[in-house]
């Protein structure tokens, strides 16, 4: 079996990242979580001096920007996420042999972003575009190697994008709910800005309308994207009387977990009293009472696609037209949704 970073990071209780920093040598981490990861690596039979070996090649060396602006999205919460992200570019990189570098920047200007893309030791850059505002991915047009972005869209700007399809998702979602009987249905939405949360927003309005169905503004809550952030949002629009919808969708399962948690102080029950929805299938999705009713797009995938989109075009000898993949979601239907006459 194929040892993959992902491996590494969980037998040594350390992110991906921190193991990518360790095996290529990189700074960001200290020396005695260093030895330790490699000591576990090489436990584990991981090949250390081919991963050091492709480093110095530009050739066969990429690097994933792994951008936290503001860290209402890209946070603790979601590790797992990144990491099924870094999972699937480790799988592809190894494919097309490429060495994959990780560059984290936590609240960095677009100056850094760009001074992390534009190394004279690699040949493209992926870059997780999930908190990165319209103005700041046009800054990117300067740099002068293959780029990828993935986690976001944007059908203007001429980049290379892989993104989740939100659009189709939500509609699954909402016909999921329709089919269970419901029809008063209501929408968590985030006042923190990302282009995902965006569009699952309007596609909400329009998965409504196509089902032959009001969105009620009194059913529409905004709260914050963290899990304690969403849960006060969430408490503090509960203290005043009001009739709820039967069922509500999550921008995402955080989203999901903190007003579940809001609800239950309530003693509205889940889902005899409403049925929730989420979005993104984290692992505690299914290990929650009730399990949640979720979509999950495959990080996997979309790392993977991201790599094979930046080889294709690292080869290209002349200028090729960008493309925009998006993934479908699937829906994972497990018992916090109910069926209603």
């Amino acid at each position: 079996m194929r040892i993959r970073i992902k491996d590494i990071a969980s037998a040594a209780s350390v992110s991906p990242a921190a193991v990518s920093m360790a095996l290529n040598n990189r700074p960001g981490i200290g020396e005695k979580t260093r030895q330790k990861i490699l000591t576990i690596a090489r436990s584990m039979n991981y090949d250390i001096e081919r991963s050091s070996n492709l480093l110095h090649n530009k050739k066969t060396t990429i690097r994933f920007l792994y951008i936290s602006r503001h860290g209402h999205v890209v946070n603790h919460e979601h590790e797992v996420f990144i990491a099924n992200y870094i999972d699937g570019m480790s799988l592809a990189a190894s494919k097309f042999s490429f060495a994959l570098e990780i560059s984290t920047i936590r609240e960095g200007s677009i100056e850094e972003i760009l001074k992390a893309a534009k190394s004279d030791r690699i040949g493209g850059v992926i870059v997780l575009g999930t908190e990165l505002a319209k103005d700041e991915m046009k800054g990117l047009s300067s740099i002068n190697v293959p780029m990828v972005i993935i986690d976001t869209y944007d059908e203007v700007l001429a980049y290379d994008f892989v993104d989740m399809n939100n659009k189709e998702s939500v509609f699954t979602a909402v016909s999921h709910l329709v089919s269970k009987g419901h029809r008063d249905i209501g929408f968590v939405a985030s006042y923190v800005v990302t282009p995902n949360f965006s569009m699952r927003a309007e596609a909400f309005k329009e998965a409504m309308k196509y089902q032959g169905l009001e969105v009620r503004k009194d059913f529409c809550f905004q709260v914050d994207s963290t899990f304690e952030g969403a849960y006060r949002d969430m408490s503090e629009a509960l203290r005043m009387p009001m009739q709820l919808p039967t069922a509500l969708f999550c921008s995402n399962d955080i989203i999901a977990y903190g007003c579940i948690k809001a609800l239950r102080e309530k003693a509205i029950r889940i889902p005899e009293d409403i049925s929730i929805i989420g979005f993104d299938n984290l692992p505690s999705s299914a290990m929650m009472e009730p399990a949640l009713t979720t979509i999950e797009v495959s990080k996997q995938q979309i790392g993977r696609l991201a790599v094979q989109l930046l080889n294709d075009r690292m080869l290209a000898k002349n200028s090729q037209p960008t493309s925009k993949i998006l993934v479908s979601g699937q829906l994972i239907e497990r018992s916090s949704v109910k069926t209603i006459a």
